[in-house]
């Protein structure tokens, strides 16, 4: 077994789940969170107290989006694929083997 942790940007979140439901993922887990590397920040308009400035900063840290789930080895693979030809999607994939797993 493999776990797959995907990191996408937030608009990217429906493109990868939907290739994780065409590769019959039973079980996909996601958080949004707070990051900060290599992705784009993009900059956006400073608000004071409700009011727009028109000041643009760049973000310390951007949202993302942190995908979990776990397949077969022979899954893995294909997914990964898939992700990376699906041209909406940016970010990262990592992976690591799932040697044991316990029902409770």
């Amino acid at each position: 077994m493999k776990g797959l942790i995907i990191y996408v940007k937030e608009s990217s979140f429906n493109a990868a789940k939907q290739i994780l439901i065409d590769k019959q993922v039973e079980g996909i887990t996601y958080f949004d969170i707070m990051g900060q590397g290599h992705l784009d920040r993009e900059a956006t308009e400073r608000i004071v107290q409700g009011y727009k400035t028109g000041e643009k900063y760049t973000p310390e840290f951007a949202r993302r989006t942190r995908i979990e789930t776990i397949v077969d080895d022979d899954k893995a693979n294909s997914i990964i694929e898939a992700l990376k030809a699906e041209g909406d999607i940016h970010g990262k994939v990592f992976t690591f083997d799932v040697t044991e797993s316990h029902e409770l």
